[in-house]
């Protein structure tokens, strides 16, 4: 989507090898990977890329375990925007976080700690760093990347390991009024895996402990296999 030449994997598994190497922090590490055009301006910039090692914060790992509380936001655009404006690059996963960091301190206003966007007609697109999973008659149910959304690598483990597992797994549009009506609501992501919502703009959602646990079960179960 932002058009820069395809990298290099050998190079890539070079450098992530060597953070992994020469890591001397907690026994799990989040690894980021940025790929760049190169120096603004400088008209002999080449594109180049590096590995970083993150501790995981403490209360990501919290909440993996106790879950979450979310509200929802208008995210200001609609479900086929992405199709007719391609060049808004919505989707694609650029440093430009700044609506994503303000939802996130808006739903600290709010007493939450993450968010679901939404559009005005109540459909919906995803976390400002997660991919949104709904868990309903042994089925789950993402939002397709197709709307303006990231395709999440995360979700895409899960549901593999998840079909295994003997789940149904169906990419189709969902509304909010969808999100209660489930036995689980989930935001999935690299680092926080994935995560339950146990409430919604400040009403409680029906216990999914249980259903958190075989979910998580299958999206390790899918890295043990691969």
């Amino acid at each position: 989507m932002l058009d820069l030449p395809e990298p290099d994997l050998a190079v890539w598994e070079r450098a992530a090898q060597t953070v992994i190497d020469n890591w001397s922090g907690p026994a799990e590490i989040a690894l980021k990977l940025v790929y760049t055009r190169g120096i603004d301006g400088d008209p002999e910039a080449k594109p180049f890329g590096f590995a970083l090692g993150v501790e995981i914060d403490e209360k990501v790992l919290r909440a993996r375990v106790e879950g979450v509380a979310a509200i929802t936001l208008e995210r200001g655009i609609e479900p086929d925007l992405a199709e007719r404006a391609p060049w808004l690059l919505l989707g694609a996963k650029s440093i430009s976080y700044g609506v994503n960091m303000a939802a996130l301190r808006e739903a600290g206003r709010r007493g939450a700690s993450d968010v679901i966007f939404t559009a005005a007609d109540g459909a919906v697109f995803e976390g400002p760093t997660s991919t949104v999973v709904l868990a309903k008659d042994k089925t789950l149910y993402t939002p397709p990347a197709t709307i303006g959304i990231l395709p999440g690598t995360t979700q895409a483990a899960l549901f593999r390991g998840a079909e295994r597992a003997g789940w149904s797994v169906k990419v189709e549009p969902l509304q909010v009024s969808d999100l209660t009506g489930g036995e689980g609501l989930f935001l999935a992501s690299s680092v926080r895996k994935l995560t339950r919502v146990h409430t919604l703009d400040g009403v409680a959602l029906s216990d999914s402990s249980a259903i958190h646990a075989e979910l998580a079960a299958a999206y390790e179960s899918e890295y043990a296999i691969s």
